[in-house]
């Protein structure tokens, strides 16, 4: 973690390929980490952390999954699809994000998969291009993420 104050964020929804779906990098820090190890990094961390995610949707009927591994600075919390296809992950580097905020970015961040996936013309799984709703994702992570 870097010596600024603030903490870094990494989204990603997967689909059941394993394939990220959309990203969204979102850091309060001034000066936040940016580059291309970085975000590997986090591709990373959150490519190895499927694994477990699938372990733990067999252990529970929530679809909030909560903090299901670490790396270093980063907490990797997870929420899945009702479906169990589609897996949303977070990458943080804050200890004490409070576990409601997280819990309510998921779901909102799911009913917004859940509009958007019901257009006639996205291919289920495929990547999300779509300017609005990168915005509204980023609205999201402003609201929710400290």
């Amino acid at each position: 973690m870097s010596s600024s104050s603030g903490f870094s964020y990494y989204v990603v929804i997967v689909g059941q390929s394993d394939n990220p779906i959309y990203e969204l990098e979102y850091s309060t820090k001034t000066g936040g980490e940016k580059g291309s190890d970085h975000r590997y990094l986090t591709q990373f961390i959150a490519q190895a952390a499927l694994d477990l995610v699938d372990e733990y949707v067999f252990t529970t009927n929530n679809m909030y999954l909560k903090c299901v591994d670490k790396f270093n600075e980063w907490f990797v919390t997870a929420f899945v699809g009702s479906n169990q296809t589609i897996r949303f992950l977070l990458l943080h580097s804050s200890p004490k994000i409070d576990d409601n905020n997280i819990k309510s970015l998921f779901h909102d961040l799911y009913e917004l998969y859940t509009k958007f996936a019901v257009n006639p013309l996205y291919q289920h799984h495929s990547q999300i291009r779509s300017n609005l709703f990168d915005k509204k994702a980023h609205l999201l992570a402003k609201k929710y993420l400290p």
